[in-house]
C-alpha cells in the first residue's frame, strides 16, 4: 500500500500507527508538560496546536472560550493567534488555575466551567460582542459527567458554523490514561445522539492523521 491510499484496512494501520506515535510523543514530552509556545508552556499536543492555528485562521472567532486555564499557557497561545489575524479574543475559566499569562486579550475567569453565573458570563460576553463566530475549547476536568455538563452548557451558545472543541478524548483510548475513564468520548458519543444540530468534524480531527482528541470537533450545522 502507497502513500495516500484509502482502504479500510491502510486507515486502521494508520489509526495504530498513529496511536503508538502519541504514546511515544507522551513519554518524550511528559505528557506535553514540556511543550513550549513563545517560550511559554502551552500543555498542547503540537500537531493539535497546528490544527487549532489553521482554525482560528480560517474561522476568525470573535470569542475564544478555554475551560481549563492550567498555566495560562493555552489561552496565551490561543490570544496570539488574535494577534496574528487582528481578532478576537479570550476568555479562560478556571476553578483554581495554576498560573496566568497576562494579555490585553485575554480575561481571565475564577470559577467553575458549569457554574450558571460563569456560563452568564461568557453568554453575556457573546451578547456584548455581537459574535457571529466562536470557539469553546473543553480542557478542564476529563470526567465524562462533567464534559457532559459542559456541553449541554455551552451548545446553546455555539453559532452556525462554529465549533466545540473536547480535549482529550485519547484517555478512553490509550492505556496510559485508563484509570480516568470513562472520559471525554463517552461524554461527547452521547451527547451527540441526543443533539443532531451538531456533528463530529473528522475532517478537521484526523487532518494529520494523529490526534490527542478523538471526537474533539464538534461543529454546530443546525438549529433545533
Amino acid at each position: 500500500m502507497g502513500p495516500g491510499t484509502n482502504t479500510r484496512l491502510a486507515n486502521y494501520l494508520d489509526q495504530r500507527a498513529a496511536r503508538r506515535v502519541l504514546q511515544a510523543i507522551i513519554a518524550k514530552t511528559d505528557d506535553v508538560e514540556t511543550v513550549r509556545w513563545l517560550g511559554r508552556p502551552i500543555w498542547q499536543y503540537p500537531l493539535d496546536a497546528w490544527v487549532i492555528q489553521e482554525m482560528v485562521v480560517g474561522l476568525r472567532p470573535d470569542l475564544i472560550v478555554e475551560t481549563g486555564t492550567c498555566q495560562g499557557g493555552s489561552a496565551f497561545f490561543f490570544a496570539t493567534l488574535c494577534d496574528l489575524t487582528g481578532h478576537g479574543e479570550v476568555m479562560s475559566i478556571d476553578i483554581a488555575a495554576r498560573g496566568t499569562i497576562p494579555h490585553p486579550r485575554i480575561r481571565y475567569v475564577e470559577g467553575s466551567s458549569v457554574e450558571p453565573t460563569i456560563v452568564e458570563s461568557v453568554a453575556q460576553r457573546i451578547k456584548e460582542l455581537d459574535a457571529k463566530s466562536i470557539l469553546i475549547m473543553l480542557d478542564s476536568d476529563h470526567t465524562e459527567r462533567h464534559v457532559r455538563e459542559e456541553l449541554e452548557a455551552y451548545a446553546p451558545l455555539i453559532p452556525l458554523g462554529s465549533y466545540i472543541y473536547v480535549q482529550d478524548g485519547c484517555i478512553d483510548e490509550l492505556a496510559c490514561f485508563r484509570n480516568g475513564r470513562p472520559g471525554p468520548m463517552a461524554a461527547v458519543r452521547s451527547f451527540l445522539e441526543q443533539h443532531p444540530e451538531f456533528v463530529r468534524d473528522t475532517e478537521v480531527e484526523f487532518r494529520y492523521v494523529m490526534t490527542a482528541h478523538p471526537y474533539g470537533w464538534l461543529k454546530r450545522i443546525s438549529v433545533k
